[in-house]
């Protein structure tokens, strides 16, 4: 009888691994995580192999940012241990932890996670993947990042790039990726691409220019600022390479896609923003606020009031007063462009975040959310729209994700999932940790929670999306 059972096993496993590749193919189509892949490939050695051709290619098609992402966490009195959180399962990930420089993480994209090398003397972006197999690049390091002197020695900590995202997985396509960082006090964007040594830059504008997201679409790259304008970019070559610090010789060109709000009104600005490309391969734009409607409009009635006093004081000054007043402008800015800059040196912090953190009482926290669904590629434009069509979203640093509600049947669908991203308030939330971390509800406008950390963790760098590769060589913790 044991003789029989054993034959029966045996025949059983050689069905299991001449299966064709148009079932096993139906059967990793369903599969929502990497921990599917791994069990999967457990089976035998033919679907071992189909899995990894799978994942690599299909998945990084279709499903490279439709696949539920899991969530970077400090861990507990280790500094440079992360930790990674699945929020569909409420719990760690069997433990799994890996090493990660001790900052933010200014970037998630494709199983890459972005950090600023602050020992430098410029801002130099490292891509580091933790999730690399033995054979494939883990560490990547792009050429410096031009800025101006002021920019560069005000901006060159974590917060110096506000948040970059990848085309394609370095590793997949070591020679055909693209990077984009949004870097600088004023969010400027810059561009890379692979096996180049310089970045390009948009030209010279007298209009400032501040980004708050960007994404690779359909071989396409947009960006959107806080004012609802979203632009497709393009990089062009110089005719005449420009003089200066620039050495690039390329520029990056924009082109109108939603023309952007007036940048005067504060019921126009938002404190965040993100594009997102939905499963069915819709372009959404997501607005993020921190302060509420009745707050903006009160801002702009007393802005109005400040601008109409100001133009009466004006109209009130005499010729003579007026002369005075633009010869001390004059002074004041030949004394700004004769001011050398020194050396860049880290500064310490410690001091000014114990003054800035009795400022504050409460933490700045997400009031709402805004959805537009953009009219690509049949026309400009975008319209409001109030469902996700069982989509859910998560945004932050990391390169904005959207899931189907059907691959994550515990989450709210409908649904927004955010994490702490909004670099302006840093020292009013340091006291209070990580903790605009939350999910919004489309539909009825109701906020709730997902992951919270640790009270202890507060002076931790904040936690961040990441959809993680098929292979990982995180460390184990039993």
């Amino acid at each position: 009888m044991a003789s029989m059972v054993e034959e029966n096993n045996g025949n059983a496993a050689s069905q299991w691994a001449i299966l064709g590749d148009d079932i096993l193919n139906r059967i990793t189509d369903r599969f929502d995580d990497i921990y599917d892949y791994a069990r999967f490939g457990a089976v035998c050695k033919p679907w071992l192999s189909f899995s990894h051709r799978f994942y690599k290619h299909k998945h990084h098609l279709f499903r490279a940012n439709h696949q539920l992402p899991l969530l970077v966490v400090p861990m507990q009195d280790h500094k440079e241990i992360r930790g990674l959180y699945n929020i569909a399962k409420d719990t760690l990930c069997n433990q799994i932890q890996f090493s990660l420089p001790y900052k933010r993480c200014c970037g998630s994209s494709h199983g890459w996670l972005f950090f600023v090398d602050n020992k430098s003397g410029q801002i130099e972006l490292v891509l580091i993947n933790p999730f690399a197999s033995e054979l494939e690049k883990s560490m990547i390091k792009l050429p410096p990042i031009q800025c101006d002197d002021g920019d560069r020695v005000m901006h060159m900590d974590e917060y110096g790039v506000n948040k970059a995202v990848l085309s394609k997985d370095p590793n997949d396509f070591p020679n055909d990726f693209e990077v984009i960082a949004i870097y600088g006090g004023t969010q400027t964007l810059t561009h890379y691409k692979s096996g180049n040594n310089f970045w390009s830059y948009p030209k010279p504008n007298k209009e400032i220019q501040t980004f708050a997201d960007v994404i690779f679409y359909k071989g396409m790259a947009y960006a959107v600022d806080f004012h609802s304008w979203i632009v497709r970019i393009y990089r062009k070559r110089y005719k005449q390479r420009p003089g200066g610090n620039n050495s690039s010789p390329c520029y990056l060109r924009f082109k109108t896609i939603n023309e952007g709000l007036s940048e005067y009104l504060w019921c126009n600005y938002s404190g965040n923003a993100y594009l997102v490309e939905t499963s069915m391969g819709e372009l959404l734009h997501v607005r993020r606020d921190y302060i509420t409607m009745e707050e903006r409009i009160r801002k702009d009635v007393e802005i109005e009031e400040m601008r109409k006093r100001a133009r009466a004081e004006y109209e009130a000054r005499t010729q003579e007063e007026h002369d005075q007043l633009r010869e001390e402008i004059s002074k004041i800015m030949d004394e700004l462009e004769n001011q050398k800059v020194e050396e860049y040196v880290e500064p310490d912090l410690s001091k000014d975040k114990e003054q800035e953190l009795h400022k504050f009482d409460k933490p700045h926290l997400s009031v709402n959310f805004t959805v537009f669904k953009l009219n690509l590629p049949l026309s400009r434009g975008q319209k409001n729209i109030e469902t996700l069509n069982g989509e859910i979203l998560f945004v932050g640093d990391n390169h904005s994700v959207s899931v189907p509600s059907l691959r994550c049947p515990t989450l709210t669908p409908n649904s927004i999932y955010y994490t702490d991203d909004y670099v302006d308030v840093y020292f009013q939330n340091l006291a209070f940790g990580s903790c605009d971390t939350g999910v919004f509800n489309v539909e009825n406008k109701k906020f709730g929670k997902h992951f919270v950390p640790s009270f202890s963790a507060k002076g931790m760098p904040p936690p961040i999306f990441v959809v993680p590769r098929y292979r990982c060589n995180a460390k184990r913790i039993v």
